[in-house]
């Protein structure tokens, strides 16, 4: 990574690679490898979800876990949009950002929802054995980076979940036998929500567009 973090970083007239309730993500316009998520709010000097991934990020590296399949935090920038937060971009074999697997399981008409399940499964099992307690594990927070014999390699691209906003007293934290239990439950909605979806995929793309 360079120096584009020390400057200010100029995101207006961009398109943005997508949007979410509280943030929305640019690649980064001298640094495409990396991009950046700047909040949606008015006070734009603090942005809860960034703080909380960040502070997520944190604990996982904390945990001395070989973390090969998440976009990395890299600290903030300074962007005419706001304070926002530099994270790895993950692309393709052929160098295309890549997509989600909401955007394959919505939107791809020739999805092969077995193996997409299959890649899924995989990631769990990781989370699961290696103890790895990201709890946000929504079709829109993993990208699924294609290999260039078309194989899909899955990327967490979003680990605000580590560090708790649902929870009064974030028990699941600290208590490794609730953390699985909660990792079990999410893991579990991941798998069916995927042959749900793409059944309801019409339906999803009438209500969301392409979002």
């Amino acid at each position: 990574m360079g120096t584009a973090e020390h400057q200010r970083i100029v995101l207006s007239g961009i398109s943005p690679l997508n949007r979410g309730v509280e943030r929305v993500c640019y690649v980064h316009p001298l640094e495409p490898e990396l991009v950046i998520k700047v909040p949606l709010q008015v006070d734009k000097k603090k942005c809860g979800a960034n703080e909380e991934e960040l502070k997520g990020y944190h604990l996982l590296v904390k945990d001395k876990v070989k973390l090969d399949f998440i976009s990395h935090c890299h600290g903030y920038v300074d962007t005419d949009m706001g304070q926002g937060l530099l994270c790895d971009c993950i692309r393709d074999a052929d160098g295309e950002v890549s997509r989600t697997i909401w955007d394959i399981v919505i939107h791809q008409d020739d999805c092969d929802v077995n193996y997409i399940v299959e890649i899924a499964e995989k990631l769990c099992h990781t989370l699961k054995s290696n103890k790895v307690w990201i709890f946000d594990l929504n079709l829109k927070n993993i990208a699924l980076q294609r290999k260039a014999n078309g194989s899909y390699k899955p990327y967490i691209i979003d680990l605000k979940g580590r560090a708790v906003r649902t929870e009064f007293i974030p028990i699941t934290r600290y208590i490794p036998y609730l953390s699985m239990k909660k990792l079990e439950r999410r893991c579990n909605q991941l798998i069916d929500r995927i042959a749900e979806f793409r059944r309801r995929r019409f339906e999803l793309q009438h209500h969301f567009g392409n979002e």
